[in-house]
């Protein structure tokens, strides 16, 4: 990114680094390998590792309990949070891995190794009722 393109001028130190981050964010990017480049170039690195897709370590929870099937009900209640939260957290994971359903989701963690496949035989949290 600090080189010129035929295409595009070089970026400046903080434009790259900025550039950098979001692409990772993105998950277009390895996060680790975007700070051991920032590293190598002199930047300050994040001290917190970005999880796959940009997703937090509350929303892995959450992509794991969806990735069950669970309702948000169920998710809230088995996380000591409301409900809305979970709804909030869910449409912020569509969004961070470019889904719009629950399958799509499932899939993308599956496909990742996020989370493992939940055996058919169990069940996977005892329901609330």
């Amino acid at each position: 990114m600090r080189e010129a393109r035929p295409h595009r001028p070089a970026f400046e130190p903080a434009a790259a680094r900025s550039g950098m981050l979001a692409e990772a964010v993105a998950g277009r990017l390895d996060a680790a390998a975007v700070d051991a480049v920032l590293a190598a170039a002199g930047h300050q690195v994040r001290r917190r590792p970005t999880l796959t897709a940009g997703l937090s370590p509350r929303e892995v929870e959450i992509l794991a309990l969806l990735v069950r099937d669970l309702p948000n009900k169920q998710i809230a209640a088995s996380l000591s949070i409301s409900a809305r939260t979970v709804g909030s957290h869910i449409e912020h994971i569509y969004t961070k891995l470019g889904v719009s359903s629950r399958g799509a989701a499932a899939m993308y963690a599956l496909r990742l190794g996020i989370v493992d496949a939940v055996p058919l035989d169990e069940e996977p949290l005892a329901t609330i009722g």
